[in-house]
């Protein structure tokens, strides 16, 4: 079970979609201005001259190559420079925003920015309290996804930006549309970042919209601190248990790629990925044949859908009853936080807490390293 996203793709296959691993730090003085340190994400830069913040975007969508966008960030106080005629212009701080995916809540929430957020694309997908009261308050509305996106409720709200986020290059087509009701529009890619960091990392892009590059650093700093000591409990580990995610949807299992984000967490908590030999960067189709053989060498499942308990999980596909993992009940699901619409946690405020993840993960594949019982966002499938 993916995140869950509305607009642009089936639900089940985005939480598996990665980008090619990689880091990089950035801290010089150009022309362009000071490179502001981003160390592990790969789709985004940001720089600052003094008079304005330039955003590039990288390669937003699956496959996309050698293609980027510019956003250039001038405060609401300041004069907009005359080199930047033409160019695409945000004032900040940003005061309205509104978000296409709910895992930008995520963001949101971290960044103590919920107040500004709109509207939003699936409101009876979300699980964050604030957000739902304020649907239920009708001061967050709902403006549709895919086709039945509501371009004059958009248009009503006036938002100071819009962020979205692209599959394939078929966004650009609505980006432009929105661009030409005079709308200020940006792609959020964490989603195809490799590693758990480098997505958790989107929320200095994020924060550089609401003139918070410190507070959304600070956040990072200590997200990352606190990944990386959990990392280290299980660095030295001996055993390495094999891991079995996903479940089909519609007769496809779409399956993670081996240089995955998902791929990489498993990893890091001392797991390993089954289809690690994968070479792919994104998700791909698996045949219910091949699962079935390969299952057998998984000491563990976990993602598996919606599905609740052991029942609800073979009531999918009789032939799960016969998983080794169903009859030692080593499955894990990460539905453990949903709200009532379905909003599941996992995908919101996990995007922005890897460490809380990957502290669950260490739990399940490693209990001799902790042998805490309280979970984030995984049960065990009874």
């Amino acid at each position: 079970m993916s995140r869950i996203i509305i607009f642009l793709f089936p639900l089940l296959i985005w939480g598996v979609l990665s980008c090619a691993p990689g880091t990089k730090k950035q801290s010089d003085l150009t022309a362009k201005g000071l490179m502001l340190p981003v160390s592990y994400a790969k789709g985004f830069t940001i720089s600052d001259n003094g008079k304005f913040r330039k955003i590039t975007i990288i390669d937003p969508w699956q496959q996309s190559s050698g293609v980027s966008f510019e956003y250039y960030l001038v405060d609401r106080n300041k004069d907009i420079p005359d080199e930047l005629k033409g160019k695409q212009i945000i004032r900040t701080p940003i005061k309205s925003v509104i978000c296409l995916s709910t895992s930008h809540i995520g963001f949101l929430s971290a960044l103590k920015e919920i107040p500004s957020l709109k509207a939003l694309s699936g409101a009876g997908f979300v699980s964050d309290p604030d957000v739902l009261k304020a649907v239920a308050d009708k001061k967050v509305l709902d403006v549709g996804y895919d086709q039945g996106i509501n371009y004059e409720l958009i248009l009503s709200l006036k938002p100071d930006l819009i962020m979205a986020y692209g599959v394939g290059g078929e966004v650009t087509g609505f980006i432009n549309k929105l661009r030409d009701l005079g709308l200020n529009v940006i792609l959020n890619g964490e989603y195809l970042e490799a590693t758990p960091l480098a997505k958790a990392e989107w929320i200095k892009f994020v924060g550089a919209f609401y003139n918070k590059d410190q507070e959304a650093a600070d956040y990072f700093s200590h997200i990352e601190k606190n990944y990386k000591e959990i990392k280290q409990k299980v660095a030295e580990v001996k055993t390495h248990p094999v891991v079995l995610t996903g479940l089909p949807y519609k007769d496809a299992w779409w399956m993670a790629g081996g240089k995955s984000n998902l791929a990489a967490l498993i990893g890091d908590a001392g797991g390993e990925f089954l289809w690690r030999d994968n070479p792919s960067r994104e998700a791909f189709v698996v045949s219910l044949e091949e699962v079935v053989v390969r299952s057998a060498k998984a000491d563990y499942w976990i993602n598996c859908g919606t599905v609740n308990n052991l029942q609800e999980l073979i009531a999918t596909d009789s032939r799960f009853a016969a998983f080794s993992q169903v009859k030692k009940k080593s499955i894990f699901n990460n539905n453990l936080q949903m709200s009532p619409g379905g909003g599941n946690d996992y995908w919101e405020r996990g995007v922005v807490r890897p460490d809380l993840i990957l502290d669950d993960l260490v739990k399940i594949f490693h209990p001799e390293c902790d042998s805490g019982k309280v979970f984030n966002f995984y049960k065990r499938m009874e």
